[in-house]
């Protein structure tokens, strides 16, 4: 399989908060959420989550360490029969 990554990943283990708005049935709920990272890079982050984001959903970060504070899922997987998702967050 060949490497698509721009940027070099590495460990980032850590626990942050997040926000995305969802749409409602009648209006938009912004959720106040939390994650645990696995890797970072200048580009992105992946982290696992018990909420199913989706791809295109817009997360604004709330942690000073992190070089961006707003991400954009790419792709988001279940892991298996456990309520976790590995998410892939694109740093704007």
């Amino acid at each position: 399989m060949v490497e698509q990554r721009q940027f070099e990943r590495k460990l980032f283990d850590e626990t942050f908060y997040f926000a995305v708005s969802v749409l409602d049935v009648i209006d938009t709920k912004v959720l106040n959420l939390v994650a645990r990272g696995i890797d970072i890079s200048e580009g992105g982050i992946g982290i696992k989550t018990d909420y199913p984001l989706e791809p295109g959903h817009v997360l604004r970060l709330q942690n000073s360490g992190l070089p961006k504070q707003v991400g954009v899922v790419r792709w988001s997987a279940n892991n298996g029969s456990k309520v976790i998702y590995r998410v892939g967050v694109k740093f704007v």
